[in-house]
C-alpha cells in the first residue's frame, strides 16, 4: 500500500510522479499509526524538518542510488544537492544524483520512503543511534510517499508504479563499448575501430567525448579534426559499430553561433537581474538552457534529431548538475579579495583561490532564476533529469535509445540510464562500483554502468582485468578513461593481458542470451537485472550483510575480486550452485574458491537454466542461430526462460515479444510458450545437463 503525506505547501514539482491512482492520501497524524512518534517544524533560514521515531530500531537501510559510503546506509547523513565532485572517496557527499528513496528492513517490518522534493534536502538515517530518521528541506513544502509491503520486491514495484517503468535499451547496447576522453580526430576513431576488428575483439559502440565538437560548442563538429565526419560515421556503421556522442548543456556565448543566437534572451536560465545567467565551462563563457520549460526541451530535441539523422546512434548527457567552473560573480568576488592580498599572506591566498571550488559545491542555488521565476535551489536536482527528457525527445518515437546521464533524479528511468561518473583507477573502486550499481537497482534504475578501468588515474593491467570482470556483468559494459591517463583499449597492455581482456569481452557476448532475457523480463516486470543477494533471498539473514557479491537475474551469482594479488576468495552461496568455472557443485554456505587473474568466480544456482551463444564481433538484433542451454539440475529438475523481440523498437510494450519457459524434469525437456507476440526464429539448442552424477549433452531444434 502507498500512502501520501504533504508537508507544508509545496510550490514546485519534480514531475517524478506519473501514477497516483492507487495512492491513499493521509494526514500527518497517520505517522503515529506506523511509527513511534514524529515532529514537524519550520526552522530558521527557510528550512522545514520532519523527524520520525521508529518502533523497531535495528534494521537495515538500503537505497539512495549511487552515493558512496557503506551499502547499508544506517547511521549516516546524506545531502541531496546534485554536484560535480570527482573525488569519490568514501565520505564524498553530495555527488551527481538525487534519489531520495530508501527501503528500511527489519525481521518483522519493511517499508520504503520516497521524499519528493527537487531542491536542497538532507536525510539523516539514525546517525545518533536512537532509532530516529529526519528529513530537512530548504523550501515551502514537500510530498512524501510511504510504501508498506512485506517484501522488498513489492516495495520497489510500488515505487516504480509511482515514478514510471524503465525504458528498454537497444539490443546492441549489451555489447562491449569503448570510450576515451578523447579520441581527438576522425582518423584516431577509425583506427581504434579497425584495431578491434583486426584483433578479433568484439565491440559494438565507440563513444565520442567533447573534442569532436568545434571548440566544445554543443551540436557542432570540428571541421579541423573531423572534416569528413559523415564519411567516418558511414565507415563505422559499415564495420558494425554504433556511435554515441557527448552533449553538455552549456551553450557558448558567440555571435553568429546558431544555437546561441536562437536561445539568447529566450531559452536560458536567468540571473537575479533578469539577464541570461553566464558561467564558464569547457567552451569558455556559456549560458544554460532552462530544461524545466517544455518549449526549451522541444527546441533542444530538434537539435538532437539533427545529430541523430546525421548518423549518431546514442548520447550521454554530461556536466548537467549543473557543473560550472566559475561565474562572473565568482571572479569578481575572488578578484576583490586577491587585490588585498600579498604572497606573505599565505593561507589567506590559498583560501581565496579555493573559494571558487567551494562556491561550485554550493551550486549557486540563490544566484540562478528559472524562466518560471522559481529559484534554482528549489529545482537544482532535476536539471539533469529534464535535460535527458529533452534529449530523449529528439529520437524517433518508436526507436530505442542508448541514452545515459550523469546527473539524475527519481523518474529518470523513464527516459534512459545513468553511469556513476568520474571514478578512479583504484582497487577500492571495484567494490564501490559493485555496490553503487546494486544501490541504483534498489532505486529503480536498471540501465546502469560505470567507467570500466577507472576514469582518473593510470590503471595497472591487473586492476584493468579485475575491473573488466565486474563490468562484463553490468547492463552497460563501457571502458572509459580521462585525458592524460594511460590508454585502456585492450591492446594498450602487454599481449598476455590483452588476451585475458579479449577473453573477458568474448565471454560477455557468450552471455548475451541470458543477460538480455533477464533484462527484458525485468523491464516488463519491474525487476532489476543486477541486484544484491537479499533481493531474491530475503529469508536468508546473512544475505543482508553480503555486499561484495551480487546476482545477475535470479540464477547467476557473481563474486568479483577487488584486491590486488589475490588468486582465491571466500564466497557465500545462498543455495547449492554450480561453480561455472570449475563445473562442480558446491553446497549452500561459505567456500574458498579459486580466482586466478583470468577468471572471475561466478555460479549458476541449482534448479536454473541459462542460455549462452558463441561470441560474435558485434551484435545485430537477435541471438545466434545456435544456442547452448546450461541446465543445472543437481536433483534432476530445473527451470529457465528465453526472451525474444526485435531488439530495436518499443513494440514490446504492445506485447510483440516471445517468452519461452523451459522445464527440465528427470531427463525430459519441455519448452512452453508463455507469450507468442513476435516472429520466432528457429534455432538449434545444445543442452548441457549438469546433475549430481554426470554431464549429459543432446541437441534439439525449436
Amino acid at each position: 500500500m502507498i500512502y501520501k503525506i504533504t508537508y507544508g505547501v509545496p510550490d514546485v514539482s519534480s514531475e517524478a510522479i506519473v501514477n497516483e491512482k492507487k495512492v491513499k492520501v493521509v494526514f500527518l497524524e497517520f505517522l503515529n499509526k506506523i511509527f513511534d512518534g514524529y515532529s514537524f517544524e519550520k526552522l530558521d533560514g527557510g528550512f522545514l524538518e520532519l523527524k520520525i521515531s521508529l518502533k523497531e530500531k535495528t534494521g537495515y537501510y538500503f537505497g539512495f542510488g549511487d552515493k558512496v559510503g557503506p551499502f547499508n546506509r544506517k547511521g549516516r547523513k546524506y545531502v541531496f544537492w546534485n554536484t560535480d565532485d570527482f573525488t569519490h572517496h568514501p565520505g564524498a557527499d553530495p555527488l551527481y544524483k538525487s534519489f531520495p528513496f530508501f527501503i528500511y528492513i527489519t525481521k518483522n517490518f519493511k517499508f520504503g520512503v520516497f521524499t519528493d522534493y527537487p531542491g536542497f534536502m538532507e536525510i539523516d538515517l539514525d546517525s545518533e543511534g536512537i532509532g530516529e530518521i529526519s528529513f530537512r528541506i530548504k523550501g515551502e513544502g514537500f510530498n512524501q510517499y510511504i510504501i508498506l509491503e512485506d517484501n522488498v520486491k513489492r516495495i520497489l514495484k510500488n515505487y516504480l508504479y509511482l515514478t514510471g517503468k524503465n525504458v528498454a535499451f537497444p539490443f546492441w547496447s549489451f555489447g562491449y563499448q569503448q570510450s576515451r576522453w578523447s579520441y581527438f580526430t576522425q582518423d584516431e576513431v577509425l583506427k581504434v575501430a579497425e584495431e578491434f576488428r583486426e584483433r578479433g575483439i568484439p565491440c559494438d559502440v565507440i563513444w565520442l567525448d567533447i573534442d569532436y565538437m568545434d571548440k566544445y560548442k554543443v551540436f557542432t563538429w570540428s571541421q579541423e579534426n573531423f572534416p569528413n565526419h559523415r564519411e567516418m560515421l558511414k565507415k563505422l556503421h559499415d564495420m558494425g559499430f554504433k556511435v554515441s556522442a557527448i552533449l553538455d548543456p552549456g551553450v557558448k556565448v558567440e555571435k553568429g553561433y546558431d544555437v546561441f543566437e536562437e536561445a539568447k534572451e529566450k531559452y536560458f536560465l536567468r540571473d537575479k537581474t533578469g539577464k541570461d545567467f553566464e558561467g564558464a565551462v569547457w567552451p569558455g563563457r556559456v549560458r544554460f538552457p532552462d530544461f524545466s520549460e517544455r518549449k526549451v526541451r522541444s527546441w533542444w530535441g530538434k537539435k538532437v534529431k539533427k545529430l541523430f539523422d546525421g548518423g549518431i546512434d546514442g548520447f550521454w548527457n554530461d556536466m548537467n548538475e549543473i557543473a560550472i567552473f566559475a561565474s562572473e560573480k565568482d571572479l569578481e568576488n575572488v578578484s576583490e579579495k586577491l587585490k588585498c592580498l600579498k604572497l606573505e599572506d599565505g593561507i589567506k591566498v590559498a583560501g581565496a583561490l579555493g573559494e571558487i571550488g567551494e562556491i561550485k559545491k554550493k551550486g549557486r542555488g540563490d544566484e540562478i532564476i528559472h524562466l518560471s521565476g522559481k529559484e534554482h535551489y528549489k529545482l537544482k536536482n532535476i536539471y539533469g533529469f529534464n535535460m535527458i527528457r529533452a534529449t530523449f525527445g529528439g529520437f524517433p518515437k518508436n526507436k530505442r535509445k542508448l541514452l545515459i546521464t550523469r546527473s539524475a533524479y527519481s523518474g529518470v528511468q523513464r527516459y534512459g540510464g545513468v553511469w556513476t561518473g568520474d571514478n578512479h583507477s583504484w582497487w577500492e573502486h571495484i567494490l564501490l562500483e559493485m555496490q553503487r550499481i546494486n544501490s541504483l537497482s534498489l532505486v529503480g534504475v536498471f540501465n546502469t554502468g560505470f567507467d570500466v578501468g577507472g576514469f582518473g588515474g593510470n590503471v595497472s593491467p591487473e586492476l584493468m582485468i579485475r575491473f573488466m570482470q565486474l563490468g562484463l556483468f553490468m547492463p552497460l559494459f563501457r571502458n572509459h578513461s580521462a585525458i592524460g591517463t594511460r590508454r585502456q583499449e585492450p591492446w594498450s597492455f602487454a599481449k598476455e593481458y590483452e588476451d585475458v581482456m579479449k577473453k573477458i569481452i568474448k565471454y560477455r557476448y557468450e552471455l548475451i542470451p541470458y543477460l538480455y532475457t533477464k533484462y527484458m523480463m525485468g523491464i516488463l516486470n519491474d525487476t532489476p537485472l543486477v541486484v544484491p543477494m537479499f533481493y531474491h533471498f530475503e529469508k536468508d539473514e546473512l544475505s543482508y550483510q553480503i555486499f561484495d557479491e551480487f546476482l545477475v537475474g535470479r540464477d547467476l551469482l557473481v563474486a568479483p575480486v577487488y584486491n590486488p594479488g589475490v588468486n582465491k576468495r571466500m564466497v557465500y552461496l545462498p543455495k547449492r550452485a554450480l561453480d561455472f568455472n570449475e563445473k562442480n557443485f558446491l553446497k549452500k554456505g561459505w567456500h574458498l574458491v579459486d580466482a586466478p587473474l583470468d577468471k572471475v568466480p561466478h555460479f549458476v544456482l541449482d534448479g536454473s537454466i541459462i542460455f549462452t551463444q558463441k561470441p560474435v564481433e558485434y551484435l545485430k538484433n537477435s541471438y545466434n542461430e545456435e544456442l547452448t542451454a546450461h541446465i543445472v539440475a543437481f536433483n534432476d529438475r530445473a527451470i529457465g526462460y528465453l526472451y525474444e523481440d526485435d531488439g530495436e523498437s518499443y513494440n514490446y510494450k504492445k506485447g510483440m515479444y516471445n517468452i519461452y519457459k523451459i522445464v527440465y524434469d528427470k531427463g525430459k525437456v519441455n519448452i512452453l510458450p508463455r507469450k507468442n507476440g513476435y516472429v520466432h526464429k528457429k534455432r538449434n539448442i545444445r543442452f548441457k545437463v549438469y546433475t549430481k552424477t554426470s554431464l549429459k549433452e543432446f541437441d534439439m531444434e525449436f
